[in-house]
Parts: C-alpha cells; structure tokens; sequence
C-alpha cells in the first residue's frame, strides 16, 4: 500500500465464545495529493466496505472522517452485545456517541438497556447517547437479522426510537 492510507485492526471482545473474531477497521482519509496518485485497488481498499456483513460477528469500521463509524451486526447463531472498542476511550459504545440501526435482513431484536425492539426488515431504531447496554439477536438462523450500523459522536442526549 506505499503508505497511501494506514489501516489498523483491533479486536473488540463481542461474546467471550465467538467463534469467529469481530473487529474495527481504522481508515485515515487519503489527503487530494495522495488521492490522485492511487491505484484502483488502493482507492477500493482506502474507501470500500465490503466485507461488513460476517455471520455472527459485529464489523465496524471507523474513519476520521467526522469520526463516523459504519459497521454491521448479523446475529444468526448467536446474540451479539455491542461493547466499547479501544478507538473510542469509553467504557460503552454510546457513553459519547448515538447509533443508528437499520434492519436489512430477516426478522429480529435489538435490546437497548432492557427494553425490546422487535425490528421487521427495513425497520429502523435510533439509539441515544448514554445507552449502556446494545444487543442484537435474529428470529431464525436461516434467515437472521442483518443490521447497518452508524454512528457518530453526541453532544447531547436523546430517547431511542423505533422507526
């Protein structure tokens, strides 16, 4: 990668008996000099995300850009609980930051700080900051829950809803 875009990975402790590991994908913006020299795959790997969507595993990826994270959540096996990744200095992962949560794949859950959203596809749920505890889960196996997630940082607090 000639030193277009560092990438790091760490590894966030999902459920102490995953089988698969989960992660956080750290990009730096390639600045508009950079930019212009970079190959097609440099580009790709710099900005595409496409390998968010693991069975079982909660990917993210977090870009300094805003500080936003994209990631995705896919429960099929298991229950996934969302934790804090060492990027974010906090002790859970919306102490400083909101969530949104998008339901693009079969019936599921997600239990925010003990209350249930039952989340049909395509059905939304955003998550305030403060909230402590985030877990999602799938309905069936063969068809689970495939769930986008945003986030960003907050500067205020606010309910989660269901959409």
């Amino acid at each position: 990668m000639q030193g277009v875009a560092r990438r790091t990975q760490y590894s966030i402790e999902i459920n102490p008996d995953r089988e698969r590991g989960s992660f956080m994908d750290v990009r730096y913006t390639a600045d508009p000099v950079r930019f212009a020299r970079m190959t097609t795959e440099e580009v790709r790997e710099s900005f595409l995300g496409d390998a968010l969507f693991a069975e079982d595993a909660i990917t993210m990826v977090y870009t300094d850009v805003d500080r936003a994270i994209v990631g995705a959540a896919v429960p099929a096996k298991k229950t996934l609980s969302l934790e804090s990744a060492p990027e974010l200095r906090s002790d859970t992962f919306c102490e400083r930051r909101e969530l949104g949560i998008l339901n693009i794949g079969g019936v599921g859950t997600v239990e925010v700080d003990g209350t249930v959203y039952a989340m049909a596809k395509h059905d939304g749920l955003y998550v305030g900051r403060g909230s402590r505890a985030i877990v999602f889960a799938s309905n069936t196996a063969e068809t689970p829950a495939r769930y986008y997630l945003l986030s960003y940082p907050a500067h205020a607090s606010y309910s989660t809803v269901h959409v």
